[in-house]
């Protein structure tokens, strides 16, 4: 990602409602490019590369990232871009 679409895409995150996160609790999600939406979600890596594909989606254009909630707070680990 270039500085815009970074810029873009952690903007757009911090927004993304927490509600909407809470589904994929323990689970890998596939952000869009601009972060607006989740476009796949898996298990594990190789669920979630099935999912994007799926999705008609390059591995190379979406943001990966693990979710990790405990009660009321939500933590997001294992940020990449593939």
């Amino acid at each position: 990602m270039n500085h815009a679409s970074t810029k873009a895409y952690g903007q757009n995150r911090e927004r993304f409602p927490v509600e909407e996160l809470r589904k994929y609790n323990g689970h890998w999600v596939a952000f869009s490019a601009d972060g607006q939406r989740i476009v796949a979600s898996g298990e594990n890596l190789a669920a979630l590369a099935e999912q994007v594909r799926a999705a008609g989606q390059e591995m190379q254009n979406v943001v990966l990232e693990r979710v990790e909630m405990e009660e009321r707070e939500i933590f997001l680990g294992g940020a990449e871009q593939t």
